[in-house]
């Protein structure tokens, strides 16, 4: 895809989070409602993902197969979800998911169990769908911080809408009483993405002039953190709650004067890319300098045009994101060689980025 450079405006709507909708999803099939399973065109393709596997599991079959694309999320969601049901489920794994740290539940018992809290938050929520399922009480507690600490208090809303108990302790871990029962909550629509609109709320802070509504200022979304993110730009930026927007964060940087250093970067070199390293090369393409060292990621910033040229996307659909909003400030066009990958996470980006006019 050839992007002209030239700043825009116009206005964008946000998707559904699919953050928000994986987890209404899987808690509305637990308390036996399908409703929300019926395909839809606006689908993210990691919600199809989940759709299709949930349907897999509703099969009176014990063995199932659960294709789970190159979705994290519904892999780590389900798969203690599966053992609780009872089933043997074989899991299909695309791109570099297979790669990714995965926790394997050839069977779920209630007890305690500890987790590492650094690696993935979703391991958490998996088991926040799954231990009140069975039939003792059981335990979650960490062996290192918890990242990414909006992620379970966003299924915490869900499991606690759908009737579920879950206990928080003093040591910030969970106590969830065995034997429950989720209800339906159909009244409950998924919030709009944050996620999504970071790359709307950044392109408007490097110059464009982007209308974006529909946002929850009170929602659980780590990625609301984007709003104090880009107000610190040039400064020092700690990711490690919402790495996510990391990459577009990046491309602000980028278009801001003075050195912005990220922190809290560990856990993006395990993404659908290596997020670091594709970032270092898609700045370096648009003409900026980066250095990567000691868990930091410095850029430093320009308030002059970027470089146009070819870029890579990885295959990351934040990558290919990042660079359409990097080249409304580029002095020449912008070859992206990838942007299909965006409808992982949001279908209608480049449709929306299309319609929106150059000044």
């Amino acid at each position: 895809m050839l992007i002209a450079p030239g700043l825009r405006t116009g206005a964008a709507e946000v998707p559904r989070s699919k953050s928000h909708l994986h987890r209404l999803l899987i808690a509305d099939f637990l308390a036996g409602d399908t409703r929300r399973l019926a395909d839809d065109p606006a689908d993210a393709a990691d919600i199809q993902a989940t759709k299709r596997c949930l349907r897999a599991l509703a099969a009176p079959d014990e063995e199932v197969t659960l294709d789970c694309g190159e979705s994290g999320s519904t892999l780590r969601f389900l798969a203690p979800v599966a053992a609780a049901l009872g089933k043997k489920a074989t899991f299909r794994k695309a791109g570099r998911l297979a790669a990714r740290p995965m926790i394997e539940y050839p069977a779920l018992a209630s007890g305690r169990h500890a987790l590492a809290g650094d690696v993935s938050s979703q391991f958490v929520t998996g088991l926040l769908f799954a231990l009140p399922l069975l039939k003792g009480d059981s335990q979650i507690r960490f062996t290192s911080p918890l990242e990414s600490r909006g992620y379970v208090d966003l299924t915490l809303a869900v499991v606690r809408g759908a009737g579920v108990t879950v206990r928080e302790t003093a040591d910030g871990g969970f106590d969830i009483p065995g034997g429950q029962r989720f209800a339906p909550q159909p009244a409950v629509a998924a919030e709009r993405d944050w996620s999504g609109a970071a790359f709307w709320l950044a392109a408007n802070a490097i110059g464009n002039r982007i209308a974006v509504e529909g946002l929850d200022p009170a929602s659980c979304q780590p990625d609301r953190a984007i709003v104090d993110a880009l107000a610190a730009l040039g400064g020092t930026i700690d990711v490690a709650q919402f790495p996510d927007s990391f990459p577009i964060l990046t491309v602000a940087a980028a278009c801001t004067p003075g050195t912005t250093v990220f922190t809290g970067i560990r856990r993006l070199r395990l993404k659908e890319s290596d997020r670091v390293a594709a970032m270092a090369d898609a700045l370096t393409r648009f003409g900026v300098r980066t250095e990567v060292a000691d868990g930091r990621f410095a850029v430093h910033g320009t308030a002059g045009a970027l470089a146009g040229g070819a870029f890579a996307t990885y295959g990351d659909h934040r990558i290919a994101m990042s660079v359409a909003i990097g080249a409304t400030r580029a002095a020449g066009p912008v070859e992206i060689d990838n942007a299909g990958c965006a409808a992982k996470s949001y279908p209608g980006f480049f449709e929306s980025f299309a319609a929106l006019k150059r000044f």
